[in-house]
């Protein structure tokens, strides 16, 4: 496993691919709060995509019971993405001056989500 930072100039760019990769694969969402310890928000739902604009981050997930559902993370200062020893992208943590920690904790994508798509 490794674990980087991820430049806030290419959030943009890697929230937009890793939501075509990786949407209506399974994933989890944990808060890690000092007063809380870890409390699972969503598990095992599954993922819609990351929308990102200057004031947050949104998670955006549809449970199994059809609802939508969003996590937003105001003012991020950083994210750092951890990546399995298959290069598969397995977690990433999202750091904010005013929220607790949150964890995104993504399943494997299915292998056709990772080819390009084809114009026949």
């Amino acid at each position: 496993m490794r674990t980087h930072a991820i430049a806030r100039e290419t959030w943009q760019s890697t929230f937009d691919s890793l939501s075509r990769v990786y949407e209506g694969q399974s994933a989890s969402l944990e808060v890690l709060g000092p007063d809380l310890g870890a409390q699972f928000e969503i598990e095992r739902q599954p993922f819609r995509g990351i929308s990102y604009d200057p004031d947050g981050i949104e998670l955006h997930f549809t449970p199994r019971d059809g609802a939508h559902f969003v996590h937003r993370i105001a003012h991020p200062k950083l994210v750092q993405v951890e990546e399995g020893d298959d290069g598969l992208i397995v977690a990433f943590a999202f750091d904010s001056d005013d929220d607790p920690r949150t964890v995104l904790r993504l399943d494997a994508p299915l292998a056709s989500t990772l080819l390009p798509s084809s114009t026949a």
